[in-house]
């Protein structure tokens, strides 16, 4: 290859490679949904990653946002029974979430463990709706990692149907970087499988699963 075809191909992958770049930081920008904090009723923390979720909610809970944080448990699965036969106690992810609010001086008054299990985070929006809806409540704050906090409020609005408000408040140690997010392999993964997650529910769970509460979400509500 000539000196001069090497030289444009360099500068077609260079040209590429700068327009790429704004639309890989656009992908992982989009994903995350910042909104300013206020007082609400309740911190909602997804299960998950830990264990910046739960740091997002002390640190909201010692601000004065909210005087309740609610966790939810996962589903106990074959290997942990296992475990218990074998007589080995290993923390689930609910119980660690308590541990380190407990640790960070949150009154055990102000931890909510809800009893009924959830695996996804459909069943966990249906679990704590229900629960909040019991208690009255208005607003919730929800806590999850930063790349799913769109799909995840998105989720929940739709089921609330306008009945409670929610606001999105992402982990802000869970590491992920909307202008890198493409430089690590799990996290392409990450980013990736939500993003057809997110397509899915816009092409179909919001036409065909019903709100739970309410009856549509109000426009303030929507994203």
């Amino acid at each position: 290859m000539s000196s001069k075809k090497i030289v444009l191909v360099a500068v077609l992958a260079a040209a590429l490679w700068l327009t790429a770049l704004p639309l890989l930081r656009t992908a992982g920008a989009f994903l995350v949904l910042d909104e300013p904090p206020r007082r609400a009723d309740a911190i909602v923390v997804l299960s998950g990653s830990v264990p910046d979720r739960i740091l997002e909610a002390v640190d909201l809970y010692e601000d004065g946002f909210a005087p309740l944080i609610i966790l939810c448990r996962e589903p106990e699965n074959a290997g942990f029974r296992e475990l218990k036969e074998r007589g080995v106690e290993l923390p689930r992810i609910y119980e660690l979430n308590v541990s380190v609010a407990r640790q960070l001086g949150v009154p055990e008054s102000a931890i909510v463990v809800l009893e009924r299990e959830a695996g996804s985070t459909y069943s966990e929006a249906r679990v704590v709706l229900q629960d909040l809806a019991e208690r009255g409540a208005r607003s919730m704050l929800l806590v999850t990692s930063q790349y799913h906090t769109r799909r995840a409020a998105a989720i929940y609005r739709h089921l609330a149907g306008g009945a409670i408000e929610v606001i999105a408040r992402p982990a802000r140690s869970g590491g992920f970087d909307p202008d890198a997010w493409w430089r690590d392999r799990m996290t392409v993964r990450r980013v990736l499988i939500e993003y057809q997650k997110l397509l899915l529910f816009h092409i179909w769970d919001r036409w065909k699963v019903q709100p739970q509460l309410g009856g549509s979400a109000s426009p303030s509500n929507r994203t």
